[in-house]
């Protein structure tokens, strides 16, 4: 309930903004998330919903994965080094396009592609530096340095979140969208794995009436 409420934070302080749909209509992961700003290049549109690394700190920042003092120092250190921020912004968006053709060939029943875990697991290894061990309620968890001010830093939360999940019993639960045009991916949270949308308000009533057209029309 705290996740989602905190989420429902982030899409308000974030409405307006393409990426604020993230915030609307969570995955259930920070990286499945990540993955679910991708929509829109995976659409007909072709538009990119983090355009540019300064929004991608500021999603991070909504989504709870960077402090306002880690999202200041990293918005600092690229406004110093543009060319570096970029080739960050640019490495973040490959990662979250290799990361989501692995996980939507999980839900296909598909084995991924080497290169894409390739990928995955060298960004995990140079982020690696940034984590920190901190005691939490549960137990421990992997933590950004709170000091940290490397650009690679802002990868550590996303990299983290999707070799958790990927290694994790959870991932038993990933599941894609059932409209075909969607490419939204959640973990399935009920207790009969019956989840089949995104968003019931959205692509389940869409698919709703495409099958009742389709009915009418094959009764004419």
């Amino acid at each position: 309930m705290r996740e989602r409420n905190a989420m429902q934070v982030a899409y308000a302080r974030t409405k307006g903004k393409r990426y604020a749909e993230t915030f609307r209509c969570p995955g259930g992961a920070l990286c499945l998330d990540f993955c679910n700003s991708g929509q829109g290049m995976r659409g007909s549109r072709q538009e990119e919903w983090i355009p540019t690394y300064a929004d991608l700190v500021d999603w991070l920042e909504a989504a709870g994965s960077l402090t306002e003092s880690q999202a200041l120092r990293l918005r600092t250190g690229g406004a110093e080094a543009p060319q570096a921020a970029q080739q960050l912004f640019k490495r973040a968006i490959a990662f979250r396009e290799a990361l989501a053709r692995v996980l939507l060939a999980r839900t296909e029943g598909r084995a991924p592609a080497n290169e894409d875990l390739r990928l995955i697991d060298a960004e995990y290894a140079r982020a690696a530096p940034f984590a920190r061990l901190s005691a939490t309620d549960d137990g421990f968890a992997w933590t950004l340095d709170c000091s940290a001010a490397e650009l690679d830093a802002a990868l550590r939360p996303l990299v983290e979140s999707a070799v958790s999940l990927l290694t994790s019993e959870r991932l038993a639960r990933l599941r894609r969208c059932g409209n075909s045009t969607c490419y939204w991916l959640f973990l399935d949270e009920t207790k009969n794995c019956s989840r089949r949308w995104c968003e019931m308000a959205s692509c389940g009533n869409l698919m709703k009436v495409r099958r009742h057209r389709a009915a009418q029309r094959r009764s004419v």
